[in-house]
């Protein structure tokens, strides 16, 4: 058998521990097998961990790699990206965006949706969602730099008779051009993920791990095929919201820490009934691309602007109070600006800004109705036996969690109507599912901070004196005179 183990970012990323992981595994559990390992190691000088080419990053990227992959035992084959990319791969890619000066989603090679990859990467990194200063000379080049990757992994896959790819995520552009790749070439892909903290890990055979059906049909399998008692399955389900509410990050970040106990609205106080709407990060949600496209609106805040209509013109016996995603804290852009002004346009509809240190437990237990654009916050509010009116897609989209209205007219009147809570079972299915899905990985293990990321005991990456000091020269002679050094 012959096997490929993509992992294009060795830095800032789960997967510079859970692909030695897989590599030492694989060689562990197929020791004739020819297998490769793939990393970019400083092919590509700009990816999505450093759009800004810093040269220490990518020296300490390289080295990083180079010292986790001395603890790996068995033999395989370490190539970098530009090992199989040739001149004449970037010269075919650099001449399919010659009549295109604007990137955009829809630009597709063969199946390689080149353009909404590299988009993604864009809106994750910028957090610029209506593309407004999209510097195109960055976009492009990882456009080029995807498309050459493409080009050349389609025929290395080929030229090796690889048998199975096993990559990294794939939804931005470098990891995505190889999932396409291997499946152009009729090879099955199995995109990696981790699933939760303590080192446990998901795959997803030819889909990206956002993939909204075959989410929901991992969550039904788990659930089936547990050995545990429907009353057990049900506890442990439970468990799982109860922990999220403590402030535990069992796979979301939590961010109960930035709130205070109880504190709550003084307008959720003033006798209306209250529709509390708990908004997503519109910009995370327009890098999932097509999966994720709200079916109702343009983006939310137009959702929310016909929200704040509908409540501020025809139910003024309501409050309507818009608790801003904590994760937009700090982001300066139009569509963020625009769900703060909104408080401005009815004396009935409020909103919470991201920063808020208010207590979104304690404003939830003060709902009548909860509206939700497809974060967690819907699952919990479920969980909590409130009425949950989805307006966005997410990974419950199609489960029996919320009640969806079948067009936007039929908005006012499920928030007129005196709805009941969905049933909690596939509520208790995705908190089973996220508390103890996944697969251990057996030398991979996360910690509870951010740098701890271990591969068979060893931090990664733990790097050596001399190796640090080489990194600050490196930074020094870059930052101060303009110098690129290699070590």
């Amino acid at each position: 058998m012959n096997i490929l183990i993509s992992t294009i970012f060795g830095i800032d990323s789960y997967s510079r521990g859970i692909m030695p992981d897989l590599l030492q595994s694989m060689i562990d559990e197929n020791p004739s097998a020819k297998i490769f390992y793939l990393t970019n190691s400083h092919s590509f000088d700009i990816c999505y961990f450093n759009i800004e080419k810093k040269h220490e990053v990518c020296y300490r990227c390289t080295t990083g790699i180079k010292n986790t992959l001395k603890l790996v035992e068995g033999k395989f084959t370490h190539l970098k990206i530009k090992d199989i990319v040739t001149r004449e791969d970037k010269d075919a890619a650099e001449a399919f965006f010659i009549d295109k000066p604007i990137i955009e989603f829809e630009h597709t090679y063969e199946n390689f949706e080149v353009g909404a990859a590299t988009i993604s990467t864009y809106i994750s990194r910028t957090r610029d969602r209506e593309l407004e200063n999209v510097d195109q000379a960055f976009v492009k080049e990882l456009a080029v730099n995807a498309l050459s990757l493409y080009l050349g992994m389609k025929r290395f896959l080929k030229k090796e008779n690889i048998d199975l790819v096993y990559n990294f995520n794939g939804r931005h552009e470098y990891v995505r051009a190889v999932m396409k790749a291997a499946i152009a070439n009729k090879i099955d892909c199995y995109n990696v993920e981790r699933a939760r903290t303590e080192g446990y890990i998901e795959y997803f055979k030819n889909v990206l791990p956002h993939n909204i059906l075959n989410k929901k049909s991992a969550v039904e399998d788990f659930w089936e095929k547990s050995p545990l008692s429907l009353e057990e399955k049900e506890k442990t389900g439970a468990n799982f919201f109860s922990r999220q509410k403590s402030g535990e990050s069992i796979i979301f970040p939590s961010f109960t820490r930035k709130m205070t106990l109880g504190n709550t609205p003084e307008i959720a106080m003033n006798g209306n009934k209250n529709i509390v709407v708990f908004s997503s990060s519109d910009d995370e949600l327009a890098a999932l691309g097509e999966e994720f496209k709200n079916p109702f609106f343009k983006d939310q805040l137009e959702g929310l602007q016909y929200l704040a209509h509908l409540v501020g013109e025809q139910l003024k016996e309501y409050n309507l109070i818009i608790r801003m995603h904590p994760n937009l804290a700090g982001v300066k852009k139009g569509f963020v600006n625009g769900i703060k002004e909104l408080h401005l346009s009815y004396p009935n509809v409020s909103v919470v800004f991201p920063e808020s240190n208010v207590d979104s437990y304690a404003l939830m237990d003060l709902a009548n109705k909860i509206v939700s654009f497809g974060s967690t916050t819907g699952l919990e509010a479920n969980f909590k036996r409130l009425p949950v009116i989805l307006l966005g897609k997410s990974f419950y989209f199609y489960s029996d969690v919320a009640h969806i209205p079948r067009d936007r007219s039929q908005i006012l009147e499920l928030l007129k109507e005196d709805l009941k809570p969905r049933p909690l079972l596939d509520t208790l299915k995705f908190g089973f599912y996220y508390i103890s899905g996944g697969k251990k990985a057996k030398y991979y293990y996360e910690g509870n901070d951010v740098n701890g990321i271990f591969f068979k005991g060893h931090r990664v990456h733990n790097f050596t004196l001399l190796q640090r000091i080489k990194a600050k020269i490196i930074q020094l002679a870059y930052h101060k005179l303009n110098l690129r050094l290699y070590f």
